[in-house]
């Protein structure tokens, strides 16, 4: 035998082993042939399984058939509190312009009365001016009446 051994290689030799080596570990590792994973289970527990899987399918389809029907009345009332959102804006707005236009008039009847009230007071003020102005001239008539009744008596 120490002769055959001189006749083959070493490398061969060694190539072989890990090759077996190789063999053994997958034989070990892949299921028995004709034997699929998962197989173990009995021809009832299978149909029952299916028929489950059936079920939820059909399930999921009536619930993907009642989503659009869901969302559509989501949708809707949503719109409708969008509406009624919007009246309450529009209400509340409406409400602030007539508030704020309101107080304008309010602004406006005291600039008004304020405006009679100063005119008042000048037309008062007018009437006593022309009466300082009468009385003014008055005085002024009857000083010249007496200047030149003094430089008449002077002269005579």
């Amino acid at each position: 035998m120490i002769r055959l051994r001189h006749l083959i290689p070493t490398a061969l030799l060694i190539n072989l082993s890990v090759a077996g080596a190789i063999v053994l570990s997958l034989a070990v590792s892949a299921p028995a042939q004709g034997r699929k994973a998962g197989r173990s289970e009995s021809k009832a527990e299978r149909k029952d399984k299916k028929e489950t899987e059936k079920a939820d399918l059909k399930d999921e389809k009536g619930r993907r058939k009642e989503d659009p029907k869901a969302l559509k009345e989501e949708r809707k009332e949503d719109r409708k509190d969008l509406k009624d959102v919007r009246k309450d804006l529009n209400g509340d707005r409406k409400a602030d312009l007539k508030d704020e236009k309101e107080g304008r008039k309010a602004k406006v009847e005291v600039v008004r009365e304020r405006r009679k009230e100063d005119l008042k007071d000048l037309k008062e003020e007018r009437k006593e001016d022309k009466k300082d102005l009468k009385e003014e001239r008055k005085d002024l008539k009857e000083d010249r009446k007496a200047r030149s009744k003094a430089q008449k008596e002077r002269k005579n």
